[in-house]
């Protein structure tokens, strides 16, 4: 179901955001969120809302990135140069009241060699960094001791974000619409719940081959207990309940749909880390599917004096054809660079990987190998190397060259890829 702040699925107004109606409702929540706190009000001695702008600071973030791509069985290679351009606004804080306005900018620097999902060009692969400006965060915080609350467009991320993140790697970041509470009821252990009515997708501002947003009743719930130092059990339900909508097929909205419960253990000790992950799936809302997959992790990483070595291996397993989902995760961080696996597999997958990474000065590297199977009747996908080297020039100027090798094993939906970027990142 939408939201009554809604405007329609993809009635949009200025820079992307809701259209008109919804924009002024934002406005309406953000001036009664500030005045009705005592005190907020302007004043003689410049306090209040004057005084959280007049003292509020302002940021400038450029990032420019080159992202070559040659996929088979597309004759032609994709070569996308884009700038991302973000303004955000911080107010300062008044009687525990403060607000950000974030607004992005993705731009095309020359011709436009590769599909964005939005421009047309379905002779090249995909480079999913579509051109627009749009508002990225805007909300209202509200801190006292324990409780911070957060109304409006923001980043929601949970834990490693396997479920719930920002998909900060594209150039056009996941923000949520909604209602955000964090408190912390007794010591050791934090609670935080979400009611989310639009996902802004990195597929935006506008529709193309994917929809840019998802409206629905969305619920996320996380508690995490903290026993002792470096050692946190988190449990969790996800509540996705999308809508459908008629321009697009189901399972680019509303397969989406389901109900996702599980627990999380991270412990460290010394040099060696452990991680751990159990999770279940059922579908919900309008989500025509029936099913109940599976999901399992484990991972464990050691420090040593040279280098740091991880091992992992992940399942997400199926149920009558379906396979376990996690559709608002940072899925470029999980299963290989190349991102052939956004959308799970009928079958599922196995995810088996090593890695090696180190830092020394402003340099950073990493490793990783990937062997890829279905879950149900373990056939093989394939497998995949990752690279990347990092420069941190100064503290607010970047580099980053990252490759990603992916070979596969002749199924059609999983062809031979491979991907290189150049990331220059400047912050002032």
């Amino acid at each position: 179901m939408g939201s009554p702040l809604s405007s329609g699925s993809h009635a949009k107004g200025p820079f992307g955001a809701p259209s008109v109606r919804a924009n002024g409702l934002y406005g309406l929540l953000l001036g009664t969120t500030l005045t009705a706190v005592p005190g907020v009000t302007a004043d003689s001695n410049g306090n209040g809302v004057a005084g959280m702008i007049s003292n509020g600071s302002a940021h400038l973030d450029f990032r420019y990135r080159l992202e070559y791509v040659d996929q088979a069985p597309f004759a032609d290679t994709a070569l996308a140069s884009t700038l991302r351009s973000r303004l955000t606004l911080v107010s300062a804080d008044w009687a525990g009241v403060s607000f950000v306005l974030e607004i992005d900018d993705v731009t095309a620097i020359g011709n436009d060699l590769y599909n964005s999902t939005t421009n047309g060009e379905l002779r090249y692969p995909v480079v999913a960094d579509p051109e627009g400006t749009e508002i990225n965060r805007v909300q209202v915080d509200y801190r006292n001791g324990d409780v911070h609350g957060t109304l409006g467009r923001q980043r929601i991320l949970h834990g490693n974000h396997r479920f719930v993140g920002n998909v900060v790697w594209r150039q056009n970041e996941q923000t949520y619409d909604g209602l955000r509470a964090q408190w912390q009821p007794a010591r050791g252990l934090q609670v935080d719940a979400s009611y989310v009515y639009r996902v802004r997708r990195i597929f935006g501002p506008d529709d193309g081959a994917q929809p840019a947003d998802w409206g629905g009743d969305i619920g996320l719930l996380r508690a995490t207990w903290s026993p002792a130092e470096k050692q946190s059990l988190s449990g969790f339900a996800y509540l996705l309940d999308i809508d459908p909508d008629a321009n697009f097929a189901p399972g680019l909205t509303v397969a989406n749909a389901s109900d996702t419960v599980g627990v999380e253990y991270s412990g460290q000790w010394s040099d060696f880390n452990l991680n751990l992950a159990l999770a279940t799936q059922s579908d919900a809302g309008d989500n025509s599917a029936n099913y109940r997959a599976t999901y399992y992790n484990v991972d464990a990483g050691w420090a040593l004096s040279l280098a740091r070595l991880e091992v992992g291996y992940e399942v997400l397993g199926s149920d009558n054809g379906q396979g376990f989902r996690t559709p608002l995760a940072t899925l470029h961080k999980f299963q290989g660079w190349a991102d052939k696996f956004l959308g799970t597999p009928g079958d599922g997958i196995q995810d088996a990987w090593f890695a090696v990474s180190g830092k020394r000065d402003a340099f950073n590297w990493r490793a990783v190998y990937h062997d890829f199977e279905t879950d149900r009747n373990s056939r093989s996908l394939g497998s995949e190397l990752d690279l990347l080297l990092g420069w941190a020039l100064t503290p607010k100027l970047s580099l980053e060259l990252k490759a990603a090798f992916f070979d596969g094993d002749g199924t059609p939906a999983y062809q031979d890829t491979d991907k290189v970027w150049l990331t220059a990142h400047v912050a002032f």
